[in-house]
């Protein structure tokens, strides 16, 4: 394709009528004068950003209004709503997945990518109050920031890594509120000043809804070196994501959580078959590609055999427990001692290591003999119900 004289700098059009497939607010149409400060100030931040080499060519695209007639022409072609949040947003988010990923997305991941972020627009409600000034002012930057990571893996042949870390980055800074470095003032200074829209969180009082619970085969390193493990993760409706539960959701007080264990969460989003995670703590957005489904357990479901832990499992009643036995009668027993053999016969009348299970949905339920009792996150493996999970702890089937 030959860019017509008047696109002929820009070439990112053809980026862009190939991957945009994108469609609540709209702040249409906008404000130009305003669009033109708003070009102006994110260039500036922007510059200070872009590669040495490709800064030159860079300006040019981003010295007129321009840029934003492309945006608007190839959202067009695609029949969706330009100015509404969810495009842009959506807009962004598949441009910078592509940049750090290498490769388009198909129009299926694109509209998959875009009813996760309306679902997700339409739960959190960000930009309730604002008017359409505010709304230019917050996602005009939006579209520019995409389409300068656009403009550089155009520019930038063979330096892949340099986009992708810039997309990586961008990715991370949620942006929930217009900056106030972008805004410009369309009131008297003695008008009242608006508070921020608080950053989006999970409820202090209530456990949002699941969407799925995934596992994954993880390398991380100890003090022995690098060792593999497999990693269960909870990802919640609202977009945020908990790695390696212990209790079942039901139980979970996410404010004490994230306080306690802020490394166990993260955001998230799906891209076709990709997960795009952003852990904060970190400052870092991963893509996960391969990833199974943890299977729920059903409370018509009998586990029936023996089973052992490499981690050890630690209750509030049974401590380092190795090995478990399950019965066809809806009993088990933990064997609490580590090590032994495989001839270890379970005493299902112990008083406080053996007791009845409830299976549901993704939580077991332990009532000991002795009254007591205890929940915990429960799941089967993808391919078989040998393999499952109790807390934060993976079972296999002992070997006889």
């Amino acid at each position: 394709m030959t860019p017509t004289p008047a696109s002929r700098i820009p070439i990112i059009l053809f980026f862009l009528t190939c991957v945009l497939t994108l469609s609540a607010q709209e702040y249409a149409p906008p404000n130009n004068t305003l669009r033109t400060t708003l070009r102006k100030q994110t260039w500036e931040k922007l510059k200070l950003k872009t590669p040495k080499k490709q800064k030159f060519m860079t300006s040019l695209v981003f010295n007129t209004n321009q840029c934003f007639d492309l945006y608007e022409q190839a959202a067009a072609q695609k029949k969706w709503p330009i100015y509404e949040p969810v495009t842009i947003l959506t807009f962004r988010d598949v441009i910078l997945h592509e940049a750090i990923r290498g490769s388009d997305y198909s129009d299926a991941e694109i509209q998959e990518a875009y009813e996760t972020t309306k679902e997700k627009y339409q739960s959190e409600k960000p930009d309730t109050g604002l008017n359409k000034t505010e709304l230019q002012q917050k996602y005009d930057p939006i579209i520019l920031e995409a389409l300068w990571i656009v403009t550089l893996n155009e520019f930038i042949k063979g330096r892949n890594d340099d986009v992708k870390n810039l997309a990586r980055q961008m990715l991370s800074e949620r942006r929930s509120t217009p900056n106030e470095e972008n805004l410009v003032t369309t009131k008297p200074k003695t008008s009242p000043k608006r508070e921020p829209t608080p950053e989006p969180s999970l409820s202090k009082t209530k456990t949002p809804a699941v969407h799925d619970v995934i596992l994954r085969t993880v390398t991380n390193y100890g003090l022995s070196g690098a060792y593999v493990e497999n990693e269960v993760s909870i990802l919640f409706k609202n977009g945020e994501l908990m790695t390696n539960p212990n209790k079942p959701t039901s139980q979970l007080d996410v404010t004490a959580s994230k306080k306690k264990n802020p490394k166990k969460w993260a955001t998230w989003k799906k891209y076709g078959t990709s997960l795009s995670v952003t852990k904060a703590w970190k400052n870092k957005t991963y893509e996960w590609k391969k990833w199974f489904k943890v299977r729920p357990g059903q409370s018509s479901k009998k586990l029936v055999g023996r089973y052992t832990t490499l981690d050890g499992f630690g209750g509030a009643t049974v401590v380092n427990a190795s090995m478990v036995s399950f019965d066809a009668q809806g009993k088990f027993a933990w064997k609490t001692v580590k090590g032994g053999n495989t001839s270890w016969k379970p005493i299902y009348s112990n008083q406080t290591s053996a007791g009845t299970y409830q299976l549901n949905d993704y939580e077991i339920t332990l009532t000991y003999n002795n009254g007591t009792t205890e929940s915990f996150f429960f799941g089967f493996y993808p391919k078989d119900d040998q393999h499952f999970v109790i807390g934060s702890s993976h079972f296999a089937p002992l070997k006889k």
